[in-house]
């Protein structure tokens, strides 16, 4: 007789796996739980209590920007991070944010407006600083605040989140001085400061963009959170307004968020393109009797509207042929679509990497590097012979005379803070060779832009009448 198979499934079996699988629900729900020693009363309290910029507060605030601005006068990242630790900025934006979860519109009206006055102060304060300092030089801190991207906005949110769910728990940890740091408020809103004190406006609007991205992300991360944990409205909210709050946020994120992803597309661009750049320069030129050293763009950001953009190339060995720079040159052009001019000159640094590459390539010939080496110490020492002659050749000038030269364009031009002339340039595309007098000019950080090129044609004239040449070649570093 035959059997038959039985297909109903196991009860057992089914009964094991919905075991196993609640199991999974439960221990990723209590791995994930925010709910788990929080602190409504306590977090409200705490907020609510330090929002107002006022006192030790509006102090602590005017102390931190001092510190910050000194930070970043001095180049220093240890200074700004101190600074960003003492700051109490981040107490008015996390009670924005309280105020839109619960619906507490005088929490929300007391934070907006000491926001805007810990702003006033830090504006005031900084530009204040920039103003008085002797220094006030453009550096890299300074630099690194005036390029906001959407990565800025995406450390505010994740530093933002980590900072309040730090403030509601039970028991505090030690997250929120890492989220002042990470968020990085003071130091975009000090660059703000010396954009107006040193009327940079480039540099204004783009720290105070910065610093504000990074506020309404904070903002918008205490929201979510508060309304993650369901801290009780204070007004009652219906769904229509609660639909309506939500596309407000939604759409003011959108808005916050364009520019920021407009400068990361053309900061990627940019980066793409210099690695183009770099790969095409080492297959083109790069062989075994030329090595390049290093190569920049010169003046790039004041070139941005002219025709022509210079790029240096230092090498080592043979020089680059006139036939191989006229074709880079087409070919950058077509790469980066503007005109470049490829020029090219003896760099006197031989590269470590380039000498290991090098003993690497010929381990298995050990003559052949003998002589490459040779060469390379060679060439070393003709540089240096071509130094030495060029220093005594500087030392004949009358020491005397220069000094009086030196001392009238200080008179004449007090804003300027270094100068160097050279009388016995050489310049060659190497087929001919030329000298020219040349005369390189630093200006201090308050002279502008229009007055440096009202300057230099009258500072130029005069240097060519008082060492008595035809012409000369100001260079501007």
């Amino acid at each position: 007789m035959p059997t038959t198979t039985n297909s109903t499934p196991d009860p057992i079996k089914k009964a094991d796996t919905m075991t196993v699988w609640e199991s999974i629900k439960d221990f990723f729900n209590s791995l994930l739980d925010l709910r788990t020693g929080m602190d409504q009363e306590g977090t409200l309290e705490n907020i609510q209590n330090n929002k107002r910029m006022k006192g030790s507060n509006a102090w602590l605030l005017m102390c931190s920007i001092m510190v910050a601005s000194l930070g970043l006068d001095l180049n220093s990242p240890a200074v700004i991070i101190g600074a960003m630790l003492i700051s109490p900025l981040m107490s008015p934006i996390l009670g924005i944010g309280l105020g839109i979860g619960i619906n507490d519109r005088r929490t929300l009206v007391i934070s907006i407006q000491h926001f805007a006055i810990a702003i006033a102060i830090a504006l005031v304060t900084s530009v204040v600083y920039f103003k008085l300092t002797p220094f006030g030089n453009i550096t890299d801190e300074i630099l690194g605040r005036t390029e906001p991207t959407l990565l800025d906005g995406l450390v505010a949110i994740f530093g933002g989140l980590a900072g309040v769910i730090s403030i509601t728990r039970k028991d505090k940890s030690n997250a929120v001085p890492g989220v002042a740091i990470a968020t990085a408020l003071m130091p975009p809103l000090c660059v703000a400061g010396y954009g107006l004190a040193k009327g940079e406006w480039d540099f204004f609007l783009n720290a105070f963009y910065l610093f504000f991205l990074n506020s309404f992300f904070i903002a918008i991360t205490t929201y979510t959170i508060i309304r993650v944990l369901r801290f009780p409205h204070k007004k009652y909210l219906n769904q229509k307004e609660r639909r309506k709050n939500n596309m407000y946020i939604l759409i003011f994120s959108a808005i916050i968020l364009i520019p920021a992803l407009n400068i990361l597309f053309d900061t990627v661009q940019r980066t793409r393109q210099m690695q183009e750049i770099e790969t095409y320069l080492k297959k083109t030129i790069q062989d075994e009797d030329t090595i390049i050293s290093d190569w920049t763009f010169v003046g790039e950001k004041e070139q941005e509207d002219s025709d022509t953009i210079q790029l240096i190339l230092k090498i080592i060995g043979e020089p680059v042929s006139k036939e191989t720079l006229i074709q880079c040159d087409a070919d950058l052009e077509a790469l980066t679509g503007k005109q470049i001019k490829l020029i090219t000159y003896q760099s006197e640094e031989i590269p470590i990497e380039d000498m290991q590459k090098l003993e690497t390539e010929f381990s298995g010939f050990q003559g052949e590097f003998a002589n490459r080496i040779h060469a390379l110490e060679q060439l070393q020492a003709n540089k240096n012979a071509e130094i030495v002659a060029l220093t005594a050749q500087r030392d004949s000038l009358n020491l005397g005379n220069m000094l009086d030269v030196y001392q009238e364009i200080k008179t004449l031009f007090p804003l300027i803070e270094e100068v160097a002339i050279a009388t016995d340039v050489m310049k060659t595309d190497f087929v001919n060779s030329t000298t020219i007098p040349v005369a390189m000019v630093k200006w201090g950080a308050k002279k502008s832009t229009t007055g440096k090129k009202r300057d230099e044609p009258k500072l130029a004239d005069f240097i060519r009448m008082r060492i008595k040449q035809d012409t000369i070649q100001l260079i501007r570093y």
